[in-house]
């Protein structure tokens, strides 16, 4: 599967460099993680968190009103300790930052491959030997709302949810999903790390398509020959 977008086009200068038919394009920048190496559940993390990290970055984007207040007095996201909302993957979460400030901390949850096809084969060529494979990874996402009063974490997951849920198609197309929609708001439940914080989880579900080719290093069948022979017989 190629993720990569194509680049502009070239100056007449540069198309003059090549042989004709062939189509340049400058790799010299670092490519996304996406485009080089695929969709993954590290890659999931990274894209959720920044799309929920735009979201609070600004008081204008909160749908709440007394989120938006909350967040108006105390500050919005910033990359910093000094943020007012904490939104972190759970590998990278410190405890400390939530004491005093509501969290979205993101968990991934467990990735279930489902078939295409007997052996994951999708096609075939017979004459180069290319054998085409592909299938589908079903996986999911947790991002639990900590906050020290329980009605301010349902909120909170409530925003979480209407956030991922308005701007799902956008999500699906820009990370090349085949899916992606938010499936629950969990029960408010008491931390169990602090007796004096909450925890409401919102789990969203999302299936990732992924193609891969295996090319031999020579073609089955390289060439044909047909050849005639005579015997005394046939004269």
């Amino acid at each position: 599967m190629d993720s990569c977008p194509p680049g502009p086009p070239n100056p007449p200068e540069i198309e003059a460099l090549y042989p004709s038919g062939s189509s340049p394009d400058d790799r010299r920048k670092k490519l996304s993680a996406l485009c080089s190496y695929g969709q993954s559940p590290l890659v999931m993390t990274g894209a959720l968190r920044q799309v929920l990290a735009q979201h609070f970055s600004d008081v204008r984007n909160i749908l709440n009103s007394s989120l938006r207040a909350r967040l108006t007095r105390d500050g919005v996201w910033s990359d910093g300790t000094d943020t007012g909302i904490v939104i972190e993957s759970l590998t990278r979460w410190r405890p400390e930052l939530t004491e005093a400030r509501p969290g979205l901390i993101l968990k991934s949850g467990v990735w279930q491959w489902q078939r295409m096809g007997i052996g994951d084969i999708t096609g075939e060529d017979y004459r180069s030997g290319e054998l085409t494979f592909g299938g589908y990874w079903q996986g999911s996402h947790t991002i639990f709302a900590l906050a020290k009063e329980g009605a301010e974490a349902q909120i909170l997951a409530i925003e979480v949810a209407k956030c991922l849920l308005w701007f799902g198609s956008e999500i699906l197309e820009q990370l090349e999903l085949q899916r992606f929609v938010p499936v629950s708001i969990g029960e408010v439940a008491a931390l169990k790390e602090s007796r004096e914080h909450y925890v409401v989880p919102v789990v969203v579900a999302y299936v990732v398509p992924e193609f891969w080719k295996l090319q031999p290093d020579a073609p089955r069948t390289k060439r044909i020959v047909f050849r005639t022979s005579q015997t005394l017989s046939d004269y």
